[in-house]
Protein backbone atom coordinates (compact mmCIF):
# COMPACT_ATOMS: atom_id res chain seq x y z
CA UNK A 1 0.00 0.00 0.00
CA UNK A 2 2.80 2.44 0.97
CA UNK A 3 4.71 1.59 -2.18
CA UNK A 4 1.62 2.28 -4.29
CA UNK A 5 1.09 5.67 -2.65
CA UNK A 6 4.74 6.59 -3.24
CA UNK A 7 4.33 5.77 -6.93
CA UNK A 8 1.26 8.03 -7.18
CA UNK A 9 3.01 10.88 -5.31
CA UNK A 10 6.11 10.68 -7.53
CA UNK A 11 3.94 10.60 -10.66
CA UNK A 12 1.96 13.68 -9.51
CA UNK A 13 5.22 15.52 -8.80
CA UNK A 14 6.43 14.66 -12.31
CA UNK A 15 3.18 15.77 -13.90
CA UNK A 16 3.26 19.13 -12.08
CA UNK A 17 6.90 19.61 -13.05
CA UNK A 18 5.94 18.96 -16.67
CA UNK A 19 3.20 21.60 -16.46
CA UNK A 20 5.49 24.16 -14.79
CA UNK A 21 8.11 23.70 -17.50
CA UNK A 22 5.58 24.69 -20.16
CA UNK A 23 5.78 21.40 -22.10
CA UNK A 24 2.21 20.40 -21.21
CA UNK A 25 -0.75 22.04 -22.90
CA UNK A 26 -3.26 21.63 -20.08
CA UNK A 27 -3.56 20.46 -16.47
CA UNK A 28 -5.56 17.63 -14.97
CA UNK A 29 -6.61 18.08 -11.35
CA UNK A 30 -5.00 16.07 -8.55
CA UNK A 31 -8.18 13.98 -8.15
CA UNK A 32 -8.28 13.24 -11.90
CA UNK A 33 -4.61 12.25 -12.01
CA UNK A 34 -5.05 10.01 -8.98
CA UNK A 35 -8.16 8.44 -10.50
CA UNK A 36 -6.32 7.66 -13.73
CA UNK A 37 -3.32 6.22 -11.89
CA UNK A 38 -5.37 4.04 -9.52
CA UNK A 39 -7.34 2.66 -12.46
CA UNK A 40 -4.10 1.01 -13.60
CA UNK A 41 -3.55 3.25 -16.63
CA UNK A 42 0.10 3.55 -17.67
CA UNK A 43 1.91 6.82 -17.02
CA UNK A 44 2.88 7.16 -20.68
CA UNK A 45 -0.80 7.28 -21.62
CA UNK A 46 -1.55 9.81 -18.87
CA UNK A 47 1.29 12.07 -20.03
CA UNK A 48 0.00 11.77 -23.60
CA UNK A 49 -3.43 12.97 -22.37
CA UNK A 50 -1.85 15.95 -20.61
CA UNK A 51 0.30 16.96 -23.59
CA UNK A 52 -2.65 16.78 -26.00
CA UNK A 53 -5.18 18.52 -23.75
CA UNK A 54 -7.42 15.43 -23.60
CA UNK A 55 -9.89 15.59 -20.71
CA UNK A 56 -12.49 12.80 -21.16
CA UNK A 57 -11.49 11.07 -17.91
CA UNK A 58 -14.71 9.05 -17.58
CA UNK A 59 -14.28 7.49 -21.04
CA UNK A 60 -10.66 6.48 -20.36
CA UNK A 61 -11.36 5.05 -16.89
CA UNK A 62 -14.36 3.04 -18.15
CA UNK A 63 -12.25 1.53 -20.94
CA UNK A 64 -9.48 0.64 -18.49
CA UNK A 65 -11.90 -0.90 -15.97
CA UNK A 66 -13.44 -2.91 -18.81
CA UNK A 67 -10.05 -4.55 -19.36
CA UNK A 68 -8.77 -2.75 -22.45
CA UNK A 69 -4.98 -2.55 -22.86
CA UNK A 70 -3.12 0.78 -22.72
CA UNK A 71 -2.28 0.51 -26.43
CA UNK A 72 -5.99 0.23 -27.30
CA UNK A 73 -6.90 3.18 -25.09
CA UNK A 74 -4.13 5.27 -26.66
CA UNK A 75 -5.57 4.51 -30.11
CA UNK A 76 -9.04 5.59 -28.94
CA UNK A 77 -7.61 8.88 -27.60
CA UNK A 78 -5.74 9.54 -30.86
CA UNK A 79 -8.91 8.80 -32.81
CA UNK A 80 -10.89 11.28 -30.68
CA UNK A 81 -8.24 13.96 -31.14
CA UNK A 82 -8.06 13.46 -34.92
CA UNK A 83 -11.85 13.49 -35.26
CA UNK A 84 -12.11 16.62 -33.14
CA UNK A 85 -14.74 15.03 -30.88
CA UNK A 86 -12.87 15.76 -27.66
CA UNK A 87 -13.58 19.15 -26.08
CA UNK A 88 -10.36 20.89 -25.15
CA UNK A 89 -9.80 21.57 -21.46
CA UNK A 90 -8.99 25.15 -20.44
CA UNK A 91 -5.28 25.45 -19.75
CA UNK A 92 -4.38 26.32 -16.15
CA UNK A 93 -1.39 28.31 -15.00
CA UNK A 94 0.94 26.76 -12.38
CA UNK A 95 -0.29 29.35 -9.84
CA UNK A 96 -3.86 28.07 -10.27
CA UNK A 97 -2.79 24.48 -9.65
CA UNK A 98 -0.92 25.24 -6.42
CA UNK A 99 -3.67 27.55 -5.09
CA UNK A 100 -1.14 29.30 -2.86
CA UNK A 101 -0.14 32.37 -4.85
CA UNK A 102 -2.19 35.13 -6.50
CA UNK A 103 -3.23 34.31 -10.05
CA UNK A 104 -0.81 35.89 -12.49
CA UNK A 105 -1.45 36.98 -16.03
CA UNK A 106 -1.32 33.99 -18.43
CA UNK A 107 2.14 33.46 -19.89
CA UNK A 108 1.98 33.04 -23.64
CA UNK A 109 4.64 32.14 -26.14
CA UNK A 110 5.75 35.07 -28.30
CA UNK A 111 4.04 35.06 -31.68
CA UNK A 112 5.40 36.79 -34.72
CA UNK A 113 3.55 40.01 -35.43
CA UNK A 114 1.63 40.20 -38.70
CA UNK A 115 3.75 41.54 -41.52
CA UNK A 116 2.31 44.20 -43.80
CA UNK A 117 1.95 42.57 -47.18
CA UNK A 118 3.60 45.09 -49.42
CA UNK A 119 5.56 44.16 -52.53
CA UNK A 120 7.14 40.73 -52.14
CA UNK A 121 10.93 40.49 -52.03
CA UNK A 122 10.58 37.73 -54.61
CA UNK A 123 7.81 35.63 -56.08
CA UNK A 124 7.72 32.42 -58.07
CA UNK A 125 5.37 29.56 -58.86
CA UNK A 126 5.80 25.87 -58.19
CA UNK A 127 4.62 22.70 -56.48
CA UNK A 128 4.17 22.62 -52.71
CA UNK A 129 3.26 19.83 -50.29
CA UNK A 130 2.34 20.81 -46.71
CA UNK A 131 2.50 18.16 -43.96
CA UNK A 132 1.58 18.42 -40.28
CA UNK A 133 3.06 15.78 -37.95
CA UNK A 134 2.24 14.60 -34.43
CA UNK A 135 5.51 13.55 -32.77
CA UNK A 136 4.28 11.42 -29.87
CA UNK A 137 6.04 8.07 -30.09
CA UNK A 138 6.21 7.19 -33.78
CA UNK A 139 5.59 10.41 -35.81
CA UNK A 140 2.26 10.33 -37.64
CA UNK A 141 0.89 12.60 -40.36
CA UNK A 142 -2.12 14.60 -39.17
CA UNK A 143 -2.58 16.55 -42.40
CA UNK A 144 -1.09 16.21 -45.87
CA UNK A 145 -2.00 18.46 -48.77
CA UNK A 146 -0.43 18.64 -52.23
CA UNK A 147 -0.66 21.91 -54.17
CA UNK A 148 0.63 21.43 -57.73
CA UNK A 149 0.26 25.07 -58.87
CA UNK A 150 1.06 27.40 -55.98
CA UNK A 151 2.27 30.99 -55.90
CA UNK A 152 5.24 31.27 -53.51
CA UNK A 153 6.19 34.71 -52.16
CA UNK A 154 9.00 35.74 -49.83
CA UNK A 155 7.83 38.77 -47.85
CA UNK A 156 9.64 41.18 -45.59
CA UNK A 157 9.92 40.07 -41.96
CA UNK A 158 11.18 36.54 -42.80
CA UNK A 159 7.71 35.43 -43.88
CA UNK A 160 6.93 32.87 -46.59
CA UNK A 161 3.49 33.01 -48.19
CA UNK A 162 1.89 30.16 -50.16
CA UNK A 163 -1.24 30.89 -52.23
CA UNK A 164 -3.41 28.69 -54.42
CA UNK A 165 -6.84 28.35 -55.98
CA UNK A 166 -8.63 25.66 -53.98
CA UNK A 167 -11.24 25.16 -56.69
CA UNK A 168 -8.54 23.98 -59.08
CA UNK A 169 -7.12 21.27 -56.80
CA UNK A 170 -7.78 17.78 -58.15
CA UNK A 171 -7.87 14.67 -55.89
CA UNK A 172 -4.41 13.15 -55.40
CA UNK A 173 -3.03 10.43 -53.18
CA UNK A 174 -1.76 13.08 -50.76
CA UNK A 175 -5.07 14.91 -50.59
CA UNK A 176 -7.04 11.68 -50.19
CA UNK A 177 -5.29 10.88 -46.89
CA UNK A 178 -5.95 14.40 -45.59
CA UNK A 179 -7.20 14.35 -42.01
CA UNK A 180 -9.30 17.19 -40.57
CA UNK A 181 -10.10 20.39 -42.42
CA UNK A 182 -8.12 21.25 -45.58
CA UNK A 183 -5.52 23.99 -45.41
CA UNK A 184 -6.82 27.33 -46.65
CA UNK A 185 -5.05 29.82 -48.88
CA UNK A 186 -2.94 31.77 -48.08
CA UNK A 187 -0.64 29.68 -45.84
CA UNK A 188 2.09 31.53 -43.93
CA UNK A 189 5.44 30.27 -42.64
CA UNK A 190 7.46 32.59 -40.36
CA UNK A 191 11.07 31.53 -40.87
CA UNK A 192 12.94 30.81 -37.64
CA UNK A 193 16.67 30.16 -37.17
CA UNK A 194 15.79 26.78 -35.62
CA UNK A 195 14.06 25.62 -38.82
CA UNK A 196 15.74 23.00 -40.99
CA UNK A 197 16.34 23.38 -44.73
CA UNK A 198 17.48 20.41 -46.83
CA UNK A 199 18.23 20.43 -50.57
CA UNK A 200 16.66 17.58 -52.54
CA UNK A 201 17.41 18.01 -56.25
CA UNK A 202 19.29 20.92 -57.82
CA UNK A 203 17.87 20.09 -61.25
CA UNK A 204 14.31 21.00 -60.30
CA UNK A 205 15.22 23.38 -57.39
CA UNK A 206 13.38 21.17 -54.88
CA UNK A 207 14.05 21.43 -51.15
CA UNK A 208 12.43 20.64 -47.79
CA UNK A 209 11.65 23.09 -44.99
CA UNK A 210 10.92 21.80 -41.48
CA UNK A 211 9.93 23.64 -38.31
CA UNK A 212 12.13 23.23 -35.24
CA UNK A 213 10.72 22.53 -31.75
CA UNK A 214 11.23 26.19 -30.79
CA UNK A 215 9.68 27.58 -33.98
CA UNK A 216 7.70 30.73 -33.13
CA UNK A 217 4.80 32.29 -35.01
CA UNK A 218 3.02 30.56 -37.86
CA UNK A 219 2.57 27.63 -38.28
CA UNK A 220 2.47 26.73 -34.59
CA UNK A 221 5.01 24.10 -33.52
CA UNK A 222 6.00 22.52 -30.19
CA UNK A 223 7.63 19.38 -28.78
CA UNK A 224 4.71 17.19 -29.88
CA UNK A 225 3.94 18.81 -33.23
CA UNK A 226 6.01 19.94 -36.20
CA UNK A 227 5.54 20.85 -39.85
CA UNK A 228 7.28 19.85 -43.07
CA UNK A 229 6.92 21.62 -46.40
CA UNK A 230 8.21 20.21 -49.70
CA UNK A 231 8.82 22.94 -52.28
CA UNK A 232 9.69 22.70 -55.96
CA UNK A 233 9.86 26.36 -57.02
CA UNK A 234 10.45 27.66 -60.51
CA UNK A 235 13.45 29.69 -59.34
CA UNK A 236 16.58 28.43 -57.51
CA UNK A 237 16.86 31.84 -55.79
CA UNK A 238 14.10 30.97 -53.33
CA UNK A 239 16.17 28.33 -51.54
CA UNK A 240 19.24 30.59 -51.55
CA UNK A 241 17.35 33.47 -49.95
CA UNK A 242 15.71 31.29 -47.31
CA UNK A 243 19.03 29.66 -46.44
CA UNK A 244 20.60 33.11 -46.02
CA UNK A 245 17.76 34.22 -43.69
CA UNK A 246 18.05 31.09 -41.55
CA UNK A 247 21.78 31.67 -41.06
CA UNK A 248 21.30 35.22 -39.72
Amino acid sequence: MISGMKTIIFFLMGAFALVSSGSALAVLTTDELTRLKTSGLGEDVILFMIENDYGNIDRVVKLKEAGFADETISSVIRSDLKAGTETKRPALQPQQVKQVEPVAEPVTQPVAKPVAETTALMQTSGKVTIEQYLAVGEPTVQKNQEIPDATISLLQGRRLKIEWDGSKLTPTVGNLILRGKPFTSPFYWDLDKGDGLHSVNSKDNSFILRTGHLHQGSPRANKSQYWVMHLTPGSPDLEKRIRALLSE
